[in-house]
């Protein structure tokens, strides 16, 4: 079999790749479409979403002392004593467990919001439907194949993948498989690691010994194309090993497995990723129906356990941003699928419930408490639940209006409806960003406008100009935002605005409108393999025709497409042709044609 019909055909390809053991779901992109976009997920910022699985014990979490006596008449074989709840700065109402003294002072330092009350109308008890509800945002009626962060991304990179990807990965998951989170419209955006070890072995280049047979020899292949081919290896590589791993080596507790996987994301971070989601899963269950505390001490147990793994991680996460300098990039927050009933079991544990108190953290929120205090029955009844005091998808609203300054447009395709956003972040805080740049070439003049979300904490920009859409110069520092650039000397240039260390604009690509041109394009990527994109400089619109010739002048292969308004045109080629050089002719429906030389990859 040839090791062309190999990745096509077999089997290896209906599940996600394998890079050093672990699986990869991770799109091939175009650098060059980067060039024209212009997304709130750009921005420099990052979001780091802690799953728990199994339904959190909200009550034995964040600790009602205003209504301490209905918990201690719903609870009392599993309550903690009032004596070791740990206080909170400004309140006399709640407290924390006391496995989590870490976050006890980060919240007491400003750096922890806690939203109480968070569920949603007519909630579900089962882990998978539960589970579901929260990662797609949907209703307890609805069922969606998006995840609200893959809803997201087609909302910023339409049609994602083929349009408008990023650099780098849209998001990690360090997990067993992509989250449906980030399952977009096509594909899972995100970029996948099993466990630590894994991300490691990647890393450091280890890989299982294969057998010395045909079948050990085609995966071995696999393997090796897949990692000279995805875009990512590399950048990850790089990024991970620009970290000095003595930096981090007393921070991170070796016995946690959450702290490990939040390593890896400060690691990225500081490295250079410019991936604006990362997701990390708690290695603990809180799905404590029995033995949540110990019969005697009911400040240990599985529940104090899985607490104490959470609280250390976090705060050894954020100890790391704060040393790396990253830490004003980074939010994060906890969730799982639901709580658990007011009224604990006869096992000294709880069953499924409905709201759960979630946790953000960072430098960038309104320090406190978001909600109040659960209202309880005096005498709770098996049934009775925690009443919901913010809606979940009000909690993402927040998030991607006010962290990621998405659009109302944006916002409303995302989540389907309108939602009032909470007091979760300090937006006098949070780092600015360009939220529209704008331009036309008139003459002998380039004109820019450009707007940002705190133009009042800017007091310079910096105008930066390229030929080719890399290596940007900076031309001009201006104090307004709008800039005039009459030093032309070709007919097209690139812009970008920079606002601070690593904030930029999009680019902006500006031609002379007089200039008479033809159908300029680059086919990527190139080598090419069954695929390529004809990524044109100017939009195209009509009939798009490609004939491929080999070098004798034979036509191999042709393909017409109808466009509409289009930058990026993909094309399948058929796999019957043999590897080798060809050229590859692409003609638009004025007449206008581009040559190129292109190389088939075996």
């Amino acid at each position: 079999m040839r090791r062309r019909d190999f990745l096509r055909q077999g089997a290896l390809l209906s599940l996600p790749f394998l890079i050093n053991r672990f699986p990869v779901e991770a799109m091939s992109t175009n650098p060059l479409l980067h060039l024209l976009a212009a997304k709130s997920l750009d921005s420099g910022r990052v979001l780091v979403l802690l799953q728990l699985n199994g339904g959190n014990d909200g009550l034995n979490t964040v600790i009602s002392l205003d209504r301490y006596s209905e918990l201690t008449n719903a609870r009392a074989n599993i309550l903690i004593p009032q004596n070791k709840v740990l206080t909170l700065n400004g309140t006399s109402a709640t407290g924390l467990h006391p496995a989590m003294t870490e976050l006890q002072t980060m919240y007491n330092n400003g750096l922890v919001n806690i939203v109480q009350g968070v569920s949603y109308p007519n909630p579900n008890f089962s882990h998978f439907r539960a589970t579901d509800i929260w990662l797609t945002g949907a209703a307890s009626d609805q069922y969606l194949t998006t995840g609200w962060l893959g809803r997201t991304i087609d909302a910023e990179y339409p049609p994602y993948p083929n349009t408008l990807p990023p650099n780098d990965p849209l998001a990690i998951q360090i997990g067993s498989q992509a989250s449906v989170m980030t399952q977009t419209s096509t594909t899972n955006a995100a970029f996948t690691v099993t466990d630590p070890s894994s991300f490691y072995n990647f890393v450091n280049n280890s890989t299982d010994p294969l057998p010395s047979t045909p079948y050990g020899n085609e995966l071995s292949f696999l393997r090796l194309k897949q990692q000279q081919t995805n875009q990512y290896a590399n950048t990850i590589k790089t990024a991970n090993a620009a970290v000095n791993p003595s930096s981090q080596s007393t921070l991170y507790p070796s016995n946690n497995s959450l702290a490990q996987q939040l390593k890896i994301v400060a690691r990225l971070i500081k490295g250079g990723l410019t991936t604006p989601l990362y997701i990390v899963n708690h290695p603990n269950s809180f799905d404590t129906h029995t033995g949540q505390t110990d019969t005697t001490d009911h400040t240990i147990g599985t529940h104090a356990n899985a607490l104490g793994v959470l609280s250390k991680a976090i705060n050894a996460f954020q100890d790391d941003l704060k040393i790396l300098g990253i830490e004003d990039r980074v939010t994060g927050f906890t969730f799982t699928e639901f709580g658990r009933r007011i009224k604990s079991n006869g096992s000294t544990g709880t069953d499924h419930g409905t709201a759960i108190p979630m946790f953000f953290f960072g430098t960038k929120l309104n320090p406190g408490l978001t909600g109040s205090s659960p209202v309880l029955p005096v005498n709770a009844a098996v049934n009775d639940q925690i009443p919901m005091q913010f809606d979940f998808r009000s909690v993402y609203y927040t998030v991607l209006k006010d962290w990621f300054q998405l659009s109302d447009t944006d916002l409303s395709s995302v989540l389907m409806a309108t939602y009032s956003p909470l007091p979760i972040f300090n937006e006098a805080l949070i780092p600015p960003v360009i939220t529209s740049f704008t331009g036309d070439w008139k003459y002998s003049q380039v004109s820019l406008q450009w707007t940002v979300d705190q133009g009042a904490n800017i007091t310079n920009y910096e105008v930066q100009r390229s030929e080719v859409g890399t290596n940007f110069t900076t031309i001009a520092t201006v104090k307004t935002q709008s800039f005039q650039d009459t030093n032309l000397k070709k007919y097209y240039y690139y812009y970008r605005i920079k606002i601070n260390e690593k904030k930029y604009s999009t680019i902006l690509l500006l031609k002379d409108s007089r200039q008479i041109d033809g159908v300029r394009m680059k086919i990527l990527p190139n080598p090419i393999d069954s695929w390529f994109v004809a990524s044109f400089q100017d939009r195209v619109t009509g009939t798009l025709s490609v004939r491929m010739f080999d070098l004798s002048g034979h036509e191999v292969w042709k393909s017409e497409q109808q466009v509409t308004d289009a930058y990026n045109v993909h094309f399948d080629l058929n796999k019957n042709i043999m590897p080798g050089v060809y050229a590859l002719k692409v003609r638009d429906s004025l007449g206008n044609e581009t040559t190129t030389k292109v190389l088939l990859r075996p």
